[in-house]
């Protein structure tokens, strides 16, 4: 018989491979191309971020209703005082939402306060509070009607590609290897998979080995098949035919060369942000010095 303990490891494990993008893939994140070799980095106990349900965007609609809040603080004696202050996150009311609070919400007075607030009428109230509030809402409401009045922009992933080219057929003093890697790169940035992107060109620990590293933003209009296009590995495909149409640079990009990381939580994406600049880059990942104009943000 399987134990619970080992049910409850098993989907802690699958959840956290699911948030990392990583299913079937070996898990990546605390490893980076840097310089043609995988460096190791330290590990970061990258907390999983609560996913927010329809229920929730219900929860703050009708909170954004409340013109005050009640909140407690402490007098100079340290007894507990209650006041009524005005709701940082009111919303006046507009468009359907109008109408929809005219019909189903009713205000209240708390019976501990003076505080007025909005709750469902009673008339439509079923079983439990979560599934009535839902089944209202969701007669009028799409989730991203909600989330278009609350002014929320849903958190969407990025992934890091990482390019440490071949450059033993090339010149070593040869002064355009950063202007060839960063035509690659921008030319696959012109593909619009990705909506912003952020990225470093950098000389490597001894000054020698151009290569490069970057934060890039999947395109929302197309995240489906921005998440195609990188699990079978198309990224690849069109970087190293960037470098093909260049003469003599057709061999620079091998696939062990080119290396992508998936950033499914804004703390990872963060993470890997910090690794494109110099003085946040962990000891063993540093470079001899800082490539002029080396660090590039774009968009589309």
């Amino acid at each position: 018989m399987v134990s619970v303990v080992w049910v409850v490891n098993y989907l802690k494990i699958t959840q956290y491979i699911e948030l990392s993008g990583i299913s079937g893939m070996v898990c990546n994140i605390f490893e980076i191309l840097d310089e043609g070799v995988t460096k190791k980095l330290c590990k970061v106990d990258y907390k999983m971020k609560y996913k927010m349900q329809y229920v929730d965007y219900c929860r703050m609609v009708i909170n954004s209703m409340n013109e005050t809040i009640s909140v407690k603080s402490m007098d100079d004696d340290l007894n507990e005082i209650r006041e009524i202050v005005r709701n940082p996150k009111f919303i006046e009311p507009h468009g359907l939402m109008i109408k929809f609070q005219n019909k189903y919400m009713e205000l209240n007075e708390s019976f501990f306060t003076d505080e007025k607030y909005w709750r469902l009428k009673e008339e439509y109230c079923g079983l439990g509070w979560d599934e009535s509030i839902e089944e209202v809402f969701q007669k009028h409401f799409k989730k991203q009607d909600l989330l278009d009045y609350l002014g929320i922009i849903p958190f969407t992933p990025s992934v890091m590609i990482n390019i440490s080219p071949d450059w033993s057929g090339i010149k070593r003093s040869n002064p355009n290897k950063v202007q060839i890697l960063k035509g690659i790169f921008e030319n696959y940035m012109k593909e619009e998979w990705y909506d912003r992107w952020e990225y470093v060109i950098e000389n490597g620990s001894n000054g020698d080995h151009i290569h490069l590293h970057a934060v890039c933003h999947m395109n929302v209009k197309r995240l489906k098949s921005v998440e195609t296009h990188l699990r079978v590995g198309r990224h690849s495909v069109q970087l190293q035919k960037y470098a093909k149409k260049l003469d003599g640079m057709g061999g620079i990009l091998k696939g062990t060369g080119i290396q992508k990381t998936f950033c499914r939580t804004e703390e990872i994406v963060k993470d890997k942000l910090l690794y494109l600049h110099e003085d946040t880059k962990p000891q063993g990942h540093k470079n001899k010095s800082i490539i002029k104009d080396g660090y590039i943000v774009g968009c589309l």
